[in-house]
């Protein structure tokens, strides 16, 4: 097992990762060209930065830093794997160094450090130092664009695309936000775009996004991670990059329903790899520290009371959201769905797929466009393998919360720290325990269908 430690580089001399491995500390020390030799930005962030300067959005010298802070961590997530680098096959040890050009993120580094963790599971190191190579185009400051007060992620995936049809609808203009590692997810994202662009053509939105291309980037002892737990970290620090280069943008929403939010551990197996955290209330609390010392920006997910079905019911243009939710996606497993099955984007088992499957039987009884690989639900409660493992653990978590209903008040503590508000931890609980019972009504609702066919 070896400790990563990753330094940020801008030395323009520097044409590859540089790679050593101190064995006396059991470290792999890589440094990372963050620019090619004409001083350009690596990694899709170029092309990034070329796209933002079509709509006048000129980053500051502190969202720049954002962006480079983002990758470094992103890069490390998926660059070393936690089977190989891991003394229990899940944390890992890394240390990153990063040059800044803003000091301020110097008093941020403990913050950032107790996110990563919360985050990823993994420990993290960090260590700012200056930055001497100004990156920001200060001259084009004067054109920046003004009208945009808000931006909002934009994954491609259902929530993010419930969440964008109601700013749309409510007339706001919107920025929306994306990442993407491969074709497929950005041509999901294309195609939901063009509904939007088609139907809200008279509101204003951009997309701003970074096509992350790493390929180049080889770490020695290890092989690449897919659990990509920061994902969410690097959203963030793409769509600060793109509202520090505008003049009224401080709100950032990101839309994600409270099940999924909260994410209570449905059994005692559910930790690890299992343990999202992307939009939980500490995460967001932790990084609202942050994106407003630093940028005076509001990070916020507004459908954290919300279930799943509940947003989708209570969308303000249901019709809209019926013919475009088919190009959206949710599966964890998406690559392995639509490789297996060569038709299915959906694998249908997974716990995202799970919580899909309930909200549009929710929202649209017996309407559900999307295609999945295994689509019986009767197949999945008699599967006593992998299939049927996450199907099982929400069984079990629906028969516990049935048996003690004010065990929910206990349980949402379980995956971090939350506000002591007793009006809030009321709501908590309620989404919780109603997300829960939205599955099973799904699950007994299918059950029945399929024994009368």
């Amino acid at each position: 097992m070896y400790r990563y430690h990753l330094i940020a580089s801008f030395d323009t001399a520097l044409h590859e990762v540089k790679s050593e491995i101190d064995t006396v500390t059991s470290t792999v020390i890589a440094t990372i060209p963050m620019l090619d030799n004409k001083g350009m930005f690596r990694y899709g962030v170029r092309t990034a930065l070329n796209k933002l300067s079509r709509h006048n959005i000129y980053p500051s010298e502190c969202g720049i830093d954002a962006i480079v802070i983002g990758l470094l961590v992103y890069i490390a997530d998926v660059k070393i794997s936690r089977v190989k680098q891991s003394q229990d096959s899940w944390s890992r040890e890394i240390v990153l160094t990063v040059p800044v050009m803003d000091e301020r993120w110097f008093n941020s580094r403990l913050t950032l450090e107790r996110m990563l963790k919360f985050l990823t599971g993994d420990i993290w190191h960090i260590s700012f130092i200056q930055r001497e190579i100004e990156l920001a185009q200060k001259d084009k400051f004067d054109e920046k664009n003004d009208k945009y007060e808000a931006a909002s992620l934009f994954s491609g995936g259902m929530d993010s695309l419930i969440g964008a049809i109601n700013l749309m609808e409510k007339k706001q203009p919107t920025l929306l936000v994306s990442h993407a590692a491969e074709t497929r997810v950005r041509n999901w994202q294309t195609g939901l775009l063009s509904l939007l662009d088609k139907y809200y053509e008279d509101v204003p939105h951009d997309n701003a996004y970074l096509w992350t291309r790493l390929s180049s980037i080889k770490l020695p002892e290890t092989e690449n991670e897919k659990s990509q737990r920061s994902r969410s970290f690097l959203f963030i620090t793409i769509a600060l990059l793109a509202m520090s280069g505008m003049k009224n943008c401080k709100k950032l929403f990101m839309p994600e329903n409270g099940l999924i939010a909260l994410n209570v551990p449905l059994d005692s197996l559910r930790i690890g790899s299992h343990s999202t955290r992307t939009t939980h209330p500490y995460y967001l609390t932790l990084w609202n520290e942050i994106a407003g010392n630093l940028f005076g920006v509001v990070i916020s997910n507004p459908y954290w009371n919300k279930t799943k079905g509940e947003m989708a019911a209570e969308c303000i243009n249901k019709a809209l959201l019926k013919n475009a939710v088919v190009h959206s996606y949710s599966c964890s497993s998406v690559n392995n769905a639509c490789i297996r099955s060569r038709v299915a984007q959906h694998c249908g088992h997974c716990l995202p797929c799970i919580i899909r499957r309930a909200a549009l039987h929710k929202a649209f009884p017996n309407q559900d466009p999307t295609s999945y690989m295994y689509g019986s639900v009767v197949k999945l409660v008699k599967n006593r393998g992998a299939v049927g493992e996450q199907l099982r653990s929400f069984q079990y978590a629906i028969n516990r919360l049935k048996n003690n209903i004010f065990s929910k008040n206990a349980l949402i503590h379980k995956p971090g720290p939350l506000t002591n508000d007793t009006d809030y931890l009321v709501e908590l609980a309620n989404v919780y325990e109603r997300g829960l019972l939205e599955v099973d009504r799904w699950i007994q609702d299918s059950l029945e269908q399929e024994h009368d066919d």
